[in-house]
């Protein structure tokens, strides 16, 4: 099957095509949506984790073949550029100078980024890409074998023993207590799940993964491990994260799963994109193309964010930090929601609490638990109540404030350690 995608005139005015060996399920809109490098967010993706629901692989195939053919598209141009400026090595400077054909570089060669919350999530997306690169480029994959191993399903030991031990006398193997989307989502690791980031490189016939970050085509990160990478850039001189100043496709996949993490890793791993670097990492600054030096690169960015739903910390990157001056497109969602399907009616309540500006909400809520909610339900003789908190910075707070009261209560969060 051939695939056919287009590209910006100021990139490559030429049609670029590409042989698909594998068989791929991508739509014509979601094809020439990711081709309009405008800005995308489409947040309402069938994920692949929730049992009884079809995934929708397209847009995935979409996203992963319009970044190959970004890469190589840039890699084939580069070559042949280097190809005619090596046959007139004399004349080499002054045909540089005077057209615009060799202004082929950014300040590093990584293009494009792809932000993933879970390693599972990982393994499927770069198993697909191998699956979708053509077979002229990939004749060698390098290091697979190690991306398997630490990527792969194997079960951690106490899960393996969870799913195969038998109950005597019954050879039926106990059911796990963990979901199904649980087991779809981690597939039963969780050490350093969602700590996770490494290079892929395209040549002339292979792919290489875990290359060097500086000579990466492709990087594919968890945000935790962005964060480390960006703070050990800030502490130690001699870091730095240079290698996101010419990011020019920013894919953010399962975003609603980022959001139960920490989406204040995706806001700051988004500010220190495009930025002029530290250090000039051997590149010919003659063929830098002018957006870059300018300080313009964030403008020439497409970001691309999918989820399976969205909310307002998503809303606000796209708005605030999307500047593609190509465009954006928001898919619209409808929702049919889920309360018709409960059996037991539940009554909602919602209160409401003034606020002066949207930088005072937060102490605002946390005034109003303290004097409205908290007291009705210290008074309460009912028990089993549940607080449901989506920031890990108001967690702590109303942890601290139930330790000052002495409140009865125990915990369930991300970097909460559980003693049996």
């Amino acid at each position: 099957m051939a695939g056919v995608v287009y590209t910006r005139k100021e990139r490559c005015p030429e049609l670029y095509l590409l042989a698909w060996d594998s068989e791929i399920t991508v739509t014509n809109s979601d094809m020439s949506r990711c081709n309009s490098y405008r800005d995308i967010l489409h947040c309402n993706k069938k994920p692949f984790y929730l049992k009884g629901r079809e995934e929708d692989s397209s847009i995935t195939d979409a996203y992963i073949i319009h970044s190959l053919n970004h890469v190589l598209k840039i890699r084939d141009l580069v070559t042949k550029n280097d190809t005619k400026l090596a046959k007139h090595p004399e004349s080499a400077d002054n045909e540089i100078l005077n057209g615009d054909s060799f202004l082929d570089h950014g300040f590093t060669r990584p293009k494009v980024l792809i932000l993933l919350p879970l390693r599972r999530i990982a393994l499927r997306v770069v198993q697909r890409l191998i699956q979708l690169t053509p077979s002229a480029y990939k004749v060698n994959v390098d290091h697979i074998d190690r991306f398997l191993k630490e990527f792969g399903t194997q079960e951690v030991e106490d899960d393996e023993d969870e799913l195969s031990q038998q109950t005597q006398g019954n050879s039926k193997a106990k059911k796990s207590s963990k979901p199904s989307d649980f087991l779809e989502l981690f597939g039963g690791k969780r050490d350093e799940e969602d700590h996770f980031m490494f290079g892929i490189k395209f040549t002339r016939k292979s792919i290489k993964l875990y290359s060097d970050f500086y000579s990466s085509d492709v990087i594919v990160a968890s945000p935790v491990r962005l964060i480390a990478k960006i703070s050990e850039a800030k502490t130690f001189k001699e870091k730095d994260v240079d290698y996101l100043s010419s990011i020019e496709v920013l894919i953010i996949d399962h975003a609603d799963v980022i959001a139960m993490q920490n989406w204040s890793h995706v806001n700051t791993v988004v500010e220190q994109l495009n930025h002029i670097p530290s250090k000039q990492h051997g590149t010919d600054v003659m063929r830098i193309r002018p957006w870059y030096l300018d300080g313009y690169a964030k403008f020439y960015r497409q970001s691309i964010i999918l989820g399976y739903y969205s909310n307002p910390d998503i809303n606000a990157l796209f708005n605030r930090h999307c500047s593609n001056y190509q465009g954006k497109v928001k898919l619209v969602c409808e929702y049919k929601g889920v309360l018709p399907k409960v059996i037991l009616q539940v009554l909602q309540i919602y209160e409401r609490f003034d606020v002066d500006s949207i930088a005072d909400a937060d102490d605002a809520r946390f005034d109003y638990f303290v004097k409205k909610v908290f007291p009705k339900i210290k008074d309460s003789v009912q028990g089993g109540t549940m607080l449901f908190i989506s920031s890990y910075f108001e967690f702590v707070r109303i942890r601290n404030f139930l330790k000052s009261q002495e409140a009865s209560f125990c915990l369930l969060g991300e970097f909460v350690v559980f003693r049996i």
